[in-house]
């Protein structure tokens, strides 16, 4: 029983924290839709003037890109995974098909508003996006779980990406800084980069010392 003790509160902790954060991601995408993306409702808004030259582009990027953001909350969830493998596999094959069709709009978008310092970012962004779900996609079919599941921990943060940048652009002191919106922008991406890949190995790492510790009580 000793040793039982140690795992569960682990796997308890970790629980916590994910849906903590998703509680959280959630949070700032309802905020981005009631103070930025409202006002597309609006034909004399900012953003329905920018978008007016491409509107089946935007269509076409925005509603596959919101689906995949809404879907890929629930596929980290295990119990979902455990009890309806059948939804979750469906809700993964949507979401694979929306970054599909997302990201490459995506790319075209960048190009059509050329924004100097922000295209590239949106190039990598979408690539990144699509190379991690692809890999994902890839492992599942080939019948490696475990991978699958790490790929799909580095794809969904390149979605993230948009609710992130524009919850922090909305906090006064950066929108006062110079060029602050595109240093916002570089940094989220570069996280979304490399902290997926941090938790997964610290997530190894703490698995293994488990395991060592528990070797010597058995």
């Amino acid at each position: 029983m000793a040793t039982a003790v140690p795992g569960f509160w682990t796997r308890r902790n970790s629980f916590q924290a994910r849906h903590a954060v998703l509680g959280v991601f959630a949070l700032m995408t309802v905020f981005v839709l009631l103070t930025r993306d409202r006002t597309l409702l609006d034909s004399h808004s900012f953003l329905r003037h920018r978008y007016a030259v491409i509107p089946w582009l935007m269509l076409a990027h925005g509603i596959p890109g919101a689906l995949a953001l809404l879907l890929g909350m629930f596929q980290f969830s295990s119990r979902l995974r455990q009890r309806h493998l059948q939804l979750h596999r469906v809700m993964g094959r949507v979401y694979v098909g929306c970054v599909a069709i997302s990201a490459p709009v995506a790319i075209t978008v960048a190009i059509a508003l050329p924004h100097v310092t922000l295209t590239m970012a949106s190039v990598i962004q979408a690539v990144g996006w699509l190379v991690t779900t692809a890999t994902g996609l890839y492992c599942v079919r080939t019948g490696r779980i475990q991978q699958h599941r790490e790929w799909m921990m580095r794809s969904y943060p390149f979605a993230m990406v948009f609710v992130v940048v524009r919850t922090i652009n909305a906090i006064p002191a950066i929108a006062r800084i110079e060029f602050g919106a595109v240093t916002v922008v570089w940094s989220v991406i570069a996280t979304a980069c490399f902290l997926p890949s941090f938790v997964i190995a610290w997530q190894a790492l703490a698995a293994s010392q488990r395991v060592v510790k528990v070797r010597p009580a058995a």
